[in-house]
C-alpha cells in the first residue's frame, strides 16, 4: 500500500510537467510544458522565471539551465533530439521554489527507436541516479535493475556488462562474492581488449572499464602490453612519441623523434604529433627553416580544434620573431576561420564523430571577438617586421578595439614601444591592469615605457595605487548585490582535530568563513595557498572565525591530521565534518566550496569551485562588507 501511495503522489505531481511526444525518437522535437499552480506543481502561478535545470543529459547541444518561455498559463521549453541523445533527468526551478517528482527523484526524457529505447538509454538512466538520489541505501538495486534493462535490450552492451558487476560487488554480502564479480567484470574487459588491442577508441573502453571497477594501476599495464605485442602498430607508436617527449635531454629527445619519423617515411598517424614537438624544439632554438617545417606538418586534417593550432603556429613564430611572412600566413588562415573558434568541451565518439556543445551566444561573441583580436595583433607585428608599418599601425588599432584582451594587448604594447610611440605602449598595458591590476607582467611593462617619457616614479606608483583602489571599490560594489540573506546552515556535525564539537555559541556573533574540503581534491589544494594569505591578513580579529572544514565523502578525521601535519605551511584552523547532509544544507555538491556567514548567521555569500588568485580578493572584500555591516 505504501508503494502504491508513493506511486500515487508521483503520478499528480508528474501532471504538473507534460513532455511530448511520450516516446521521442532522435531528430524530433521534444516540448516540455509546466503547469504551475495546479494541484502538484510546486511552482505558482506568479513565478517570474523558471528554468529547466538538467542534472544528467546526453542532450549536449542544450544548456545545462535551459529557460522556459511562457505563454498563457502555462511554461514551455523545445528543442530537438540530435544523433547522440539517450537519455536526460532534470528538476524544475524558479527562484529558490524547486519541482521534482519526489524528493530523491527527478523528471526524465528517454529516447526511443520506435518503442525501444535507444541503446545506452537504460545504462545512462542508471547514472543518472547518482545525482538523483545519491544517499539512498536503493541506489544500487535500482541501478542493477536498469542495467539489466539495458542488456535485455542491448546484451552486448559492453559498459552495461562490466557496470552490472560493478554494482554486483558493491551489493556482495561476502568477500569470496565481491571476487566473484570483479573476475567476471576482468574477464570481460579483456574481452574487449582482444577485439581490437591496436584502436585507441577501443583501447579507451577497456581503460574505462578497470576504472569502473577501481582497476586505476592496470593503465600503465594496458599499454605496455600493446606496446610489446603490436610494436609497430600507431598506438605503440603514440605510447612511445609520449614516454619520449617527457625525456630531460632535449638532444636525446630530437634524435629519437626524428629517427621515428625517418623509420615510417612520415606516413604514420601519430607523425603530426612528431612534428608539433619538433616545432616547438626549433622555435626555442631559433632555427628557422627547420620550424617552419614542422610546423606545416603538424596540421593534419581539419578538424574543430584547426583555427586555434593555426593560430599557436603564428604566436609561437611571432614571440621568437622568426618566418614573419610564415606566422602572417598562419594568423591571417586563422582568422579566416575564426567565426569557428573552439569553444566548451567538444567532445568526440567513433560512432558520432565531433560533437559540439551547448554555447551562450554571449559567450560565443566574446571568444570569437577575442580571437580575432588577438590574431590581428599578430599580424600586425609581423606586418611592421615585414617593413608595412603603416597598415601595421590600422591592424593594431582594430585590435585595441572589440575583444582586446591581454594577449593581444601586451602584442599592441610591444608594436607601439618598437615603433617608439611609448605613450600608446603604456595606454595599451595599462589597459591589462584595469582588467587585473596584479598582473607583474603588465606592471614592469607599464612602469618601463611610462619613465620613458615621464621619469617621475613617485607619479607612476600614485596611478598603480588609485588603480588599485578603483578595482577594489569595483568588487565591492559587485559583490553588494549579490548578498544572499539566506538562513544560515544548521552545522552540528563539525568537529576540530581532537573531536571536538563545534557549538552554536562558538559562533555566535562571529562571521564565519567556512571552507569546504578534502585531502584528494586537486582544486582544493590549489585554493589552499590564496586561503592562508587572507586568514593571514584577518587572524587577529576576534569577530571572525575560519573554519577549513574537511567534508570530502572518502576522507576520516586520521586522514585531516595526516595532511595537518604534512602542511606545516598551513596554520588556518582545521575542522572535520561527520555530517552526511552537509552539502544540502550549505547548498553544494562539488568542493571547494566557500559559504560566508554573517554576525547575526545568514550566509551571505557562496562560492562553488576554485576561481584562481582572484579568490584572495574577492573573499577579503566579502569579508570587509560583512564588517562594515556588523558596525552599523
Amino acid at each position: 500500500m505504501s508503494c502504491l501511495l508513493v506511486l500515487a503522489i508521483l503520478q499528480v505531481q508528474a501532471q504538473a510537467v507534460q513532455i511530448t511526444p511520450e516516446k521521442p525518437q532522435r531528430g524530433e522535437k521534444v516540448t516540455i510544458t509546466y503547469h504551475p499552480g495546479i494541484a502538484g506543481a510546486a511552482i505558482g502561478k506568479d513565478a517570474s522565471s523558471i528554468l529547466i535545470n538538467f542534472t544528467y543529459s546526453t542532450f549536449y547541444d542544450q544548456p545545462w539551465k535551459l529557460p522556459m518561455t511562457k505563454q498563457g498559463d502555462k511554461w514551455i521549453a523545445s528543442f530537438v533530439l540530435q544523433r547522440y541523445g539517450t537519455f536526460a533527468s532534470f528538476y524544475l526551478q524558479s527562484g529558490e521554489i524547486i519541482d521534482k517528482p519526489a524528493a530523491d527523484r527527478h523528471y526524465s526524457i528517454a529516447v526511443y527507436n520506435g518503442n525501444k529505447r535507444v541503446r545506452d538509454g537504460f545504462l545512462h538512466e542508471s547514472y543518472s541516479l547518482g545525482v538523483q538520489m545519491s544517499k539512498s541505501p536503493k541506489l544500487p538495486a535500482l541501478q542493477l535493475a536498469l542495467l539489466k534493462k539495458e542488456l535485455t535490450n542491448y546484451p552486448n552492451n559492453y559498459e552495461a556488462k562490466v557496470r552490472e558487476q560493478s554494482v554486483l560487488m558493491t551489493l556482495a554480502k561476502t568477500p569470496e562474492e565481491k571476487m566473484k564479480h570483479r573476475l567476471e567484470a576482468r574477464k570481460i574487459i579483456a574481452a574487449k581488449f582482444e577485439e581490437n588491442p591496436t584502436f585507441g577508441g577501443n583501447l579507451n573502453k577497456v581503460t574505462m572499464g578497470y576504472l569502473i571497477i577501481g582497476e586505476n594501476y592496470r593503465l600503465d599495464s594496458i599499454r605496455k602490453v600493446v606496446s610489446k605485442r603490436f610494436p609497430e602498430s600507431d598506438l605503440a607508436k603514440d605510447y612511445l612519441i609520449s614516454a619520449i617527449s617527457k625525456e630531460k635531454d632535449e638532444t636525446k629527445k630530437v634524435a629519437q623523434l626524428e629517427a621515428l619519423l625517418k623509420k615510417d617515411k612520415e606516413a604514420g598517424e601519430n607523425s603530426t604529433e612528431i612534428h608539433r614537438i619538433l616545432f616547438e624544439h626549433y622555435v626555442k632554438l631559433k632555427d628557422e627553416t627547420k620550424a617552419v617545417y614542422h610546423a606545416r606538418k603538424s596540421m593534419g586534417a581539419p578538424e574543430p580544434y584547426t583555427p586555434q593550432k593555426l593560430k599557436t603556429i603564428a604566436e609561437k613564430l611571432t614571440a621568437q620573431r622568426l618566418a614573419a611572412d610564415t606566422a602572417l600566413a598562419y594568423a591571417e588562415a586563422s582568422l579566416k576561420v575564426a567565426d569557428q573558434w573552439p569553444i566548451g568541451v567538444i567532445r568526440y565518439f567513433p560512432e558520432y564523430g565531433h560533437i559540439l556543445p551547448f554555447v551562450a551566444d554571449s559567450v560565443r561573441t566574446k571568444t570569437i571577438a577575442e580571437a580575432k583580436s588577438s590574431l590581428n595583433a599578430i599580424v600586425a607585428l609581423n606586418k611592421f617586421y615585414l617593413g608595412n608599418k603603416d597598415e601595421a599601425m590600422k591592424l593594431a588599432a582594430k585590435a585595441e578595439g572589440n575583444g582586446a584582451n591581454k594577449e593581444s594587448l601586451m602584442n599592441i604594447a610591444l608594436l607601439y614601444e618598437l615603433a617608439g610611440n611609448l605613450e600608446k605602449a603604456f595606454e595599451a598595458t595599462w589597459k591589462v591592469l584595469l582588467g587585473d591590476p596584479s598582473d607583474t607582467a603588465a606592471i614592469r611593462s607599464a612602469k618601463t615605457n611610462f619613465l620613458k617619457f615621464n621619469p617621475s616614479e613617485i607619479e607612476f606608483n600614485a596611478k598603480l595605487k588609485k588603480l588599485e583602489e578603483l578595482k577594489l571599490a569595483q568588487l565591492k560594489a559587485a559583490l553588494k548585490k549579490q548578498l544572499m540573506n539566506k538562513p544560515g546552515p544548521e552545522l552540528t556535525g563539525l568537529t576540530d582535530l581532537k573531536g571536538k564539537p563545534v557549538t552554536k555559541e562558538m559562533m555566535q556573533g562571529k562571521i564565519v568563513v567556512l571552507d569546504f574540503w578534502a585531502t584528494w581534491c586537486v582544486p582544493c589544494m590549489q585554493e589552499m595557498p590564496y586561503l592562508q594569505k587572507v586568514y593571514d591578513k584577518y587572524k587577529n580579529n576576534s569577530q571572525l572565525m575560519f573554519m577549513v572544514v574537511n567534508s570530502g565523502a572518502k576522507n576520516t578525521i586520521k586522514d585531516a591530521i595526516g595532511w595537518e601535519a604534512k602542511n606545516p605551511q598551513y596554520t588556518f584552523p582545521l575542522y572535520f565534518n561527520n555530517d552526511p547532509d552537509i552539502g544540502d544544507k550549505v547548498g553544494f555538491a562539488l568542493i571547494p566550496t566557500i559559504a560566508v556567514i554573517d554576525h547575526q548567521g545568514k550566509m551571505q555569500f557562496r562560492t562553488i569551485g576554485f576561481e584562481g588568485a582572484e579568490l584572495e580578493h574577492k573573499l577579503a572584500v566579502q569579508i570587509d562588507i560583512l564588517l562594515e555591516q556588523a558596525k552599523q
